[in-house]
């Protein structure tokens, strides 16, 4: 196969000048004044400590290299948004290469997806050890892609030096441009490498330059061929005949969306089965999103693939006759989970709305999310509403919502005046005291309550008010335990109590070698390892899914490394997860 396609490049490349231009701080109770815990907006690029939001197409990265002598070193954080450029210091090349290969392509809570972004993108000297097959360069930006990091792969690999860039990289580099739809570079970038390698994603690729060219013998000559020499892609070869013919393509499976196909679905414009619209693909999410499907828009929003503007504009399309706008309660509650929310939204969003009448759509926007796991997202969504809604005196029975809400979203700094607010009133009004109680823990978590002796009163009060159930006993067990892994103070009354109650349901155990690597790693200080350990063992379940001391471990783990502020998110997400 190799003879016939060095031959096919004589051909293939004669025309490839002219055609493819044509294609396309820590503060006691009663401190009043918030901490200054300042998070940027869904555009900034880089965040450091902060639970933010992360979009998928992030900019205004400068690239930083560690007087490096090869692309290992390189990344495209700097300053506080990297981390430390030693973080691979203990830790073997053939041990972090195949964590780096194993990381999960859909981190599970916004700031488990921000520490691997950090990770990925941050200059370090590379490990020591003798180097696997693919560069460290190469393993961090196929990892990005497939994490739906397509513009964080065009500046991680564009910061290497042109001498270094492998045919990995260049394959890499041309898929992503195909997935960003600049079919003139990728198809550059196929003519000029197909000279000197023989790989047939590069023949392929350049078969489909020429359709778009429409040049289409030459291409179904280099495709037959190919076929004859055993290669199997079905989805490939029909939609390049329906490119051929100005059909439009029709696609029923999907396993692995590869970019070329994706390429493809968007030139024929292909019908879609639910099948493969319901794929959980970063990248395919990505063009569902930005083709207006709305199911993918919200998962992808979810996954945290997508700004929430996407989200809002799906919403924002639908119709809703005036009656349903002027009772949007009581219409949502006979609505699919999807026009309720969109209604909901519109009701919300409207200019001018009344503050009153926002906070009870949003409250029950929020509400209707927690039953199918999108609280997170939707607390994004709303996020520059509540941001910007009175914390005024009749909207005291919201700032629990608004807490919360704020917290998932990011927002600490209004997040912790709300809770102040709610502080205050609840030494004269009962409401507001049993308010303040349910959700004291959540600060503790965040740190506006880190006195011992508030923590601790925090603490049992909240168990207190309890009710004795299964579940409010492993609400307890999870909270005690991210309070703990915080380094927190839960007295042993506490724990004693647990033990009077039911037995825990079985929870998601990490692979035995991933935990207690993790551990050993944040003893010996040594950041990458212990980050890469505990990301591998999470894997995509939900934080709230994970055993109680895992999380604990792996919150002190971060502690040990100096990510404390790092570690507070983790545990507020995990918090809200789980409902608190």
């Amino acid at each position: 196969m190799g003879g016939f396609l060095k031959a096919t490049a004589c051909l293939t490349v004669l025309l490839a000048s002219t055609s493819f231009s044509a294609a396309q701080d820590n503060n006691a109770p009663r401190t009043l004044t918030p901490r200054t815990l300042l998070a940027p907006t869904e555009e900034t690029a880089s965040p450091n400590t902060t639970p933010v939001p992360v979009k998928t197409i992030s900019g205004g990265i400068n690239v930083q290299s560690l007087d490096a002598i090869s692309s290992e070193s390189l990344g495209v954080l700097s300053g506080s948004n990297a981390f430390p450029s030693d973080m691979w210091n203990g830790i073997s090349r053939p041990i972090a290469e195949r964590l780096i290969a194993k990381l999960p392509a859909r981190p599970s809570a916004p700031y488990l997806r921000i520490l691997q972004r950090r990770l990925l993108l941050s200059a370090a000297t590379p490990p020591k050890g003798s180097s696997g097959p693919k560069s460290l360069l190469t393993l961090r930006a196929e990892k990005l892609a497939q994490m739906g990091q397509i513009n964080d792969v065009l500046k991680l690999i564009s910061s290497a030096p042109q001498n270094e860039k492998t045919n990995d990289l260049d394959m890499l580099q041309t898929r992503v441009l195909l997935i960003e739809d600049d079919v003139t570079k990728a198809c550059a970038m196929a003519a000029q490498n197909i000279q000197q390698n023989d790989n047939p994603f590069w023949v392929k690729t350049l078969a489909f330059c020429r359709m778009m060219a429409k040049q289409g013998d030459q291409a179904q000559l280099s495709l037959s061929l190919l076929k004859e020499m055993g290669d199997k892609d079905p989805v490939y070869y029909n939609l390049m005949d329906a490119l051929q013919v100005g059909e439009r393509g029709k696609v029923d499976e999907l396993q692995s969306p590869s970019a070329l196909e994706i390429a493809l679905i968007k030139a024929t414009k292909a019908q879609l089965s639910d099948q493969v619209r319901n794929s959980d693909d970063a990248n395919f999410l990505n063009y569902l999103t930005k083709a207006g499907d709305i199911s993918a828009t919200e998962k992808a929003v979810a996954l945290n693939l997508a700004s929430t503007q996407f989200l809002a504009q799906a919403y924002k399309n639908m119709q809703f006759t005036p009656a349903e706008q002027e009772n949007p309660i009581a219409t949502a509650e006979n609505l699919d989970s999807f026009k309720a929310q969109a209604l909901l939204y519109q009701v919300s969003a409207q200019e001018g709305q009344l503050p009153v009448i926002q906070s009870e759509t949003i409250s029950m926007a929020l509400d209707l999310a927690k039953s199918n796991t999108r609280f997170l997202s939707t607390a994004r969504l709303y996020r520059p509403l509540i941001s910007t809604m009175p914390q005024s005196i009749d909207m005291l029975w919201f700032a629990p919502t608004a807490m919360r809400a704020l917290l998932a979203a990011g927002d600490w700094e209004t997040a912790k005046a709300w809770y102040l607010m709610l502080r205050n009133a609840a030494f004269t009004d009962s409401e507001a005291a049993k308010n303040w109680t349910d959700v004291r823990p959540l600060a503790v978590l965040a740190g506006f309550d880190v006195l011992g002796q508030a923590v601790s009163q925090s603490l049992k009060n909240w168990w207190q008010a309890q009710e004795e159930t299964p579940e409010s006993y492993e609400q307890a067990a999870r909270l005690f335990a991210l309070v703990d892994g915080l380094g927190l103070p839960v007295p042993d009354l506490l724990w004693i109590s647990l033990m009077n109650g039911p037995r825990l349901s079985d929870a998601a155990l990490p692979k035995p070698g991933l935990w207690t690597g993790m551990n050993k790693a944040a003893q010996a200080g040594d950041l990458g390892e212990t980050i890469l350990m505990m990301l591998n063992a999470i894997e995509d379940r939900p934080l709230k899914d994970m055993e109680d001391t895992f999380i604990h471990d792996a919150l002190a783990a971060m502690r040990k490394i100096g990510l404390e502020r790092d570690a507070r998110a983790v545990a507020v997400e995990t918090a809200l997860q789980a409902g608190l």
